[in-house]
C-alpha cells in the first residue's frame, strides 16, 4: 500500500475513533456537593447526592451507587429515547412499575412527585430486601430510580434514600 493511501486510512481511522469517543457516554464522576462526605452526580439532567465512600459506576445515562458492604444500592437511569410527551411517559411508567410490582410482596404503588415533576412510585419487599422504585417524567424524558436495601434497613441507608428524594433536581445542580 502506498504511503499516501496508508496516511489517509490512518487519518480516517483516527477520525472514526475520535467521533466514537465523542458519541460514547461520558463516565460518571462526582463533584463536591456542599454536604460533607457526599458527592454530587447527574444522570441526564437529574442531579443527586450520594455518599463519597459508596462505590459508583456508570455514565451519564445510568448510575449505580452501592454501599461498600453491598447491602444497599441506588440505581438511576434515563432511556435513550424520550417518550412523545408527559402522558406517554407516565403511561410507560405505570406499565414498568406494574411489572416490577408483580415481583414484589406487599407492593404499594402510588402517584408522587420527584424534583417537582410528576412521578409514580412503588415500594415492596422481596426475599430479604426492600425496594423503592420511582419513574419521574420531565415532559417525555423518563428518569428511572431503584433503591434496594437489605432488611432490616440501616439508618444510614434510609438517610441515603430520603436525601435522594428530597435533594434530587432536574436541570441545574442539586
Amino acid at each position: 500500500m502506498s504511503a499516501p493511501r496508508r496516511a489517509v486510512l490512518l487519518a480516517g481511522a483516527g477520525l472514526l475513533g475520535a467521533l466514537a469517543a465523542c458519541a460514547a457516554p461520558k463516565s460518571l464522576a462526582g463533584i463536591p456537593s456542599g454536604r460533607p462526605g457526599w458527592l454530587l452526580y447527574h444522570v441526564g439532567d437529574l442531579w443527586f447526592r450520594a455518599p463519597r465512600d459508596w462505590h459508583v459506576s456508570g455514565d451519564v445515562r445510568y448510575a449505580a451507587v452501592q454501599e461498600p458492604d453491598a447491602r444497599s444500592k441506588l440505581e438511576v437511569s434515563v432511556p435513550e429515547q424520550p417518550y412523545g410527551d408527559e402522558r406517554a411517559c407516565l403511561a410507560a411508567a405505570e406499565d414498568r412499575l406494574g411489572r416490577a410490582g408483580a415481583q414484589l410482596k406487599r407492593a404499594r404503588r402510588h402517584p408522587t412527585r420527584l424534583a417537582g415533576r410528576p412521578a409514580l412510585e412503588i415500594e415492596g419487599d422481596g426475599d430479604g430486601w426492600h425496594v423503592w422504585a420511582i419513574a419521574a417524567c420531565d415532559g417525555g424524558v423518563q428518569y428511572q430510580i431503584f433503591f434496594t436495601t437489605a432488611t432490616p434497613a440501616s439508618t444510614f441507608a434510609m438517610d441515603v434514600w430520603q436525601q435522594f428524594v428530597v435533594d434530587a433536581r432536574i436541570g441545574g445542580e442539586a
